[in-house]
């Protein structure tokens, strides 16, 4: 269920009229959808485009199903659909998706696409804890502005803290870290301003640094645990299963006293001295009023920095999210590319971006709210466009005609082997880091962690014990123990190669559907791809997954069952496209199985069609 906060506040500004209410009830999010459209129509009619008509109910459900879960409906989602004869089924469709355990999964999958989630990160080795957290974060529905924040201002051990993977991730590049921070979660382009002056933008050096500053007394331990563990290792505890041990308590983001941001030794220009100390100062925006610096303690600073980047009067905060949230839907954002939002101006409809954003605001960041209000608006519910010549705004008509991502085309195809049951099968393997973290502190020197060797070597003999039920400490039983993750790093097989993307290693290998699909590597954030490819379609056509869904499928299993040609030809249609088929697909298909193709066929037909992998 969805966390509460405080009653959602919906205030808007339309052709003059102010409304405001305080309510959180359906007919204040119909509302807010209906000014969505209002905003659209009058720029439609400005440029004299015409809108798409409505969609069909078959198309809606689809398309839903896929925006709202990331997978297709099965046949009997699809009969429960239309077997509720109530005028306003489609919205109570939408908020029963946007609250079941498929959105977790989806969402989590666009989230580490943002926010590059790994399984592994450079010296820092596993992240579990990280992705229990963020799941846990969806499904509680916590506000976007709360969960960003828990990840700038998070602090210690990895092993107990998950959020402090978003930080670690780019330890060893605390620059590279902000500003990836600043483009993701607002939008702002400084990437330039890391060496020298933006040369298109207002941003200089010097803002940069200033900004940087706020993170200056943070500390990113991410500790090569091997050489501790040569210094600790003796004939109880190999180096191996040290390092695994290890792991989870060095790596962790902590206050240093006396750490500070100096301007680099390259520094050309004359409003600072190389070397001299920054202080720390928030950036601003054409319009905007500057934030100020509340606190000269430098504890204090990222909580400070946090505060600002979420904050509801940040010009771009809101901003942000908003755009990413409507690509998500429409497959392109009013305001293109959506790392830069540096001249708003520029969107397609300033005014629509205006408003998204304001509703973003009086939504208090709940994503699932918004997402209702978009889902519930015409123009999402009318028919796609196909992407218009480059250098064309795109002004929403409909959506754009989208490939599925690497992720729901993934788990449209899981559900087709194993059913409705994917969505609720979660993998947790934080458990496996989260008891390897010591009841106790140590010093994170690998110089000084000798000094703790007897606690360390107590602690792992207790942890081999619980694990073994006996006894451990004659020799060097301990090996291989500790993590008990040889089954997660062997190739996935049988039951357990079919879960949901979200329950898979981040990312799948790069020879895995997943990738081959355009899965992204996460080593840069929006990084997946939708383009396809011969790699791709062979996959598709003769690859593993195709080999199982012809053989094992338990759609095409319900098919054989049916009666007759017709009746099981139309089976397959509703589960593979969401619809029956037509006349012509009729007659077409019940040509071929007279013609000695069998109803394995027809489902290499439907699965290799367009119609299949586009969202329409």
């Amino acid at each position: 269920m969805s966390t509460i906060r405080r009653p959602i506040r919906y205030s808007w500004l339309l052709l003059g009229l102010i409304v405001t209410t305080t309510n959180a009830c359906a007919d204040n999010a119909v509302d807010a959808s209906s000014r969505i459209d209002a905003i659209i129509q009058l720029d439609l009619k400005k440029h004299e485009i015409r809108p798409n008509p409505p969609v069909s109910d078959f198309q809606f459900v689809r398309r839903v199903y896929l925006d709202a879960i990331g997978r297709i409906p099965t046949d009997q989602e699809l009969a429960s659909f239309f077997d509720d004869r109530r005028k306003d089924r489609r919205a109570r469709l939408i908020d029963q998706l946007l609250e079941s355990p498929g959105h977790e999964s989806h969402m989590f999958n666009w989230l580490g696409d943002m926010l590059r989630v790994k399984d592994d990160y450079y010296r820092i080795g596993k992240t579990w804890t990280f992705h229990t957290w963020l799941k846990l974060q969806l499904r509680e529905n916590r506000p976007w502005d709360e969960l960003v924040n828990d990840m700038l201002t998070a602090e210690g051990r990895l092993g107990e803290n998950g959020a402090t993977a978003y930080l670690l991730r780019d330890a060893s590049m605390p620059l590279d870290s902000l500003s990836n921070t600043l483009t993701t979660f607002l939008g702002a382009n400084v990437a330039c301003a890391q060496c020298h002056d933006h040369p298109f933008a207002e941003w200089t050096q010097r803002d940069f640094y200033e900004m940087a500053s706020f993170f200056g007394s943070t500390a990113f331990d991410r500790v090569d645990t091997r050489k501790p563990a040569i210094t600790l290792r003796d004939e109880r505890f190999s180096k191996a299963n040290l390092v695994t041990l290890l792991q989870p308590n060095m790596e962790r983001v902590v206050y240093e006293e006396g750490r500070v941001t100096e301007f680099p030794e390259d520094y050309a220009y004359d409003d600072a001295q190389p070397g001299e100390k920054v202080v720390p100062k928030f950036i601003t925006w054409k319009g905007a009023r500057r934030a100020n610096v509340t606190t000269n303690d430098p504890r204090y600073l990222r909580k400070l920095f946090a505060r600002w980047v979420t904050s509801p009067k940040n010009p771009r905060f809101a901003e942000a999210i908003a755009n990413r949230m409507w690509k998500k839907f429409f497959g392109v954002a009013v305001k293109e590319p959506v790392t830069d939002l540096d001249v708003l101006e520029e969107a397609t409809n300033p005014e629509l971006l205006k408003f998204l954003a304001q509703l973003m605001r009086d939504v208090d960041f709940d994503l699932r709210e918004f997402q209702r209000v978009v889902m519930n608006t015409k123009t999402y519910q009318q028919q796609v466009s196909v992407t218009p010549p480059e250098g064309e705004g795109f002004r929403f008509p409909g959506p754009l005609l989208r490939r599925m991502t690497a992720e729901q085309a993934w788990d449209s195809i899981v559900l087709l082997l194993r059913g409705p049951e994917i969505d609720r099968i979660k993998t947790d393997h934080a458990p496996i880091i989260e008891r390897l973290v010591f009841p106790f502190e140590f010093e994170n020197d690998r110089k000084k962690i000798a000094q703790d060797r007897e606690k360390i070597f107590d602690f792992a003999t207790t942890l081999l014990d619980s694990r073994q039920g006996k006894n451990s400490s004659n020799g060097s039983s301990g090996r291989g123990l500790f993590m008990g993750s040889s089954k997660r790093k062997a190739k996935l097989r049988g039951a357990d190669s079919w879960l949901r993307a979200s329950e898979l290693p981040q990312p799948m290998p790069p020879t895995h559907f997943l990738r081959v699909a355009g899965q992204s590597a996460r080593e840069v954030a929006d990084d997946g791809s939708t383009e396809g490819g011969i790699t791709e379609s062979l996959a598709m056509m003769n690859g593993e997954v195709m080999e199982s869904l012809m053989d094992k499928a338990s759609a095409v299993e319900a098919a054989r069952n049916k009666s007759t040609q017709a009746i099981q030809i139309a089976s397959l249609y509703r589960t593979y496209l969401s619809r029956p088929p037509s006349d012509q697909d009729m007659k077409q298909c019940i040509s071929a199985l007279n013609h000695g193709l069998d109803l394995g066929d027809i489902t290499w037909a439907l699965l290799n069609s367009r119609e299949f992998l586009f969202i329409q």
